[in-house]
């Protein structure tokens, strides 16, 4: 018989392969999940940026059927609006007025509405026909 000291000859260690392979599956697990986490949360960050430009744009053709309304027609080319309160401050709106031929006068307003800056801007437009 072999004494106990012999024994360890014939162990193969798999212990320590073992852990270091758990260890780097469970790293890159917390990795893809906080990657997941950063690009979601800049995903409802431009969403919320993309919601105030859209506001931003149709305050902006609001005010630009208001100036329509008026009996200006479009007494205006091009104007920018700025000042938003309530929601969409830092925001801007940059509201354009064609007239459109025509026995009956028809005006496309166009409001592009943008917000935030850099890799977050955001930008929205909506357009309008008038009579």
């Amino acid at each position: 018989m072999c004494p106990d000291h012999c024994l360890y000859r014939y162990q193969r260690g798999v212990g320590l392969p073992l852990a270091i392979f758990l260890i780097t599956v469970m790293a890159l697990i917390v990795a893809t999940i906080a990657q997941l986490q950063q690009t979601t949360g800049e995903m409802e960050g431009l969403d919320i940026q993309s919601g105030r430009a859209y506001y931003a744009a149709e305050s902006g053709a609001q005010l630009g059927m208001t100036f329509q309304d008026e009996g200006e027609g479009c007494g205006f080319s091009q104007q920018t609006f700025n000042g938003f309160q309530q929601g969409i401050e830092g925001c801007e709106a940059t509201v354009t007025c064609q007239e459109l031929g025509g026995a009956d006068p028809m005006f496309e307003i166009e409001s592009v509405g943008e917000c935030g800056s850099g890799q977050d801007r955001a930008r929205r437009t909506v357009e309008v026909l008038a009579r």
